[in-house]
């Protein structure tokens, strides 16, 4: 889709979003729903939306996953991006069927009930690969064992979908993340995530990784794009794809040109958010991406990301039911 159509079509989501849900409901919700549907080059429509969500909620009665996205008792936006990913899935029922049973490899294999569980379904493929993300899980705490939590647990599986040094790879985002820290990045959660999709590539450290995050955000500074801890991990998605200095400069025009949109109006992180999602899907479409591991992982790190970005730093917010 091409950047005026794309921005067109954007704005419009978040207009029929605010619209049925009320501009009283939490930018940090219509956003995130507006640029879900845009990608998927849908419009929006809440009456559509409420049906199919009622549909799922009736064939799939008293089921956890389910509970998540029809229940909004102090949750986060993550529930209304499960969601919407549900009701923009070919096949809606046989997909929940699959979280639903992916629920059930993750407790099998040690993990604990838990919001994040859910987002960890969508990318677990089977019970082995749940053991395996379990295994992962444990390592990163003995190395980061004050930032590794629950919220880690969606990194965890997406990084385990080949076999893998457990060890090794948690040892190597250690030394990332020291590695960063190093080079002016800021610690936390949001830089152990970056360090977590770095080891997409290979389990083994790669200097060469420090220096291209470290120049994006660089270069996305020089263009006057406020860099903020929340976007790390986006730029270790870019660093995954070989990004050029020509790959950057269409991120920062892309910002600006969202930044101009109402919707957007005072928000520091969407914008590049959004724009690092264009740009990445533009040159899959066009095959001009030269990615460094596959891009299907590519695709999954930006997915998982956002939905870890809406829950983690909105968890709590007041939100009412679903259709009131």
């Amino acid at each position: 889709m091409d950047k005026l159509n794309f921005l067109s079509l954007l704005q419009q989501n978040y207009d029929r979003i605010s619209n049925f849900f009320g501009y009283d409901k939490a930018t940090a919700i219509r956003i995130p729903l507006a640029v879900q549907y845009t990608f998927s080059r849908e419009t929006f429509s809440g009456v559509a939306f409420e049906k199919n969500v009622e549909k799922i909620q009736k064939e799939n009665a008293k089921q956890s996953f389910v509970e998540l996205i029809t229940t909004f008792s102090s949750t986060s936006t993550l529930s209304y991006k499960l969601a919407a990913y549900l009701v923009l899935h070919k096949t809606s029922q046989k997909e929940v069927e699959r979280l639903i049973e992916n629920e059930q490899y993750l407790v099998a294999a040690g993990f604990k009930k838990s919001p994040y569980q859910n987002i960890a379904a969508v990318f677990l493929n089977d019970a082995a690969h749940a053991k395996r993300a379990k295994k992962l899980h444990e390592e990163m705490r003995k190395h980061h064992y004050f930032l590794t939590g629950k919220d880690d647990i969606p990194y965890a599986v997406l990084l385990t979908k080949d076999l893998a040094d457990a060890q090794v790879q948690a040892q190597t985002m250690r030394t990332y993340y020291d590695h960063l820290i190093n080079q002016g990045f800021k610690g936390g959660d949001s830089l152990q995530a970056a360090c977590q999709l770095l080891t997409l590539y290979n389990e083994q450290f790669q200097p060469e990784f420090v220096d291209y995050i470290s120049a994006i955000k660089a270069a996305l500074a020089s263009k006057e794009i406020l860099v903020k801890k929340r976007h790390y991990p986006y730029l270790a998605v870019l660093a995954l794809t070989a990004s050029t200095t020509a790959i950057v400069e269409n991120i920062a025009d892309m910002t600006k040109a969202l930044s101009t949109l109402k919707m957007y109006q005072g928000d520091h992180v969407y914008p590049l958010m959004t724009a690092i999602h264009y740009v990445v899907h533009e040159m899959i479409e066009a095959e001009k991406l030269v990615q460094l591991t596959d891009i299907s992982s590519l695709m999954q790190a930006l997915d998982v990301s956002d939905f870890l970005l809406d829950f983690t730093f909105f968890f709590g917010l007041d939100i009412l039911d679903l259709f009131t």
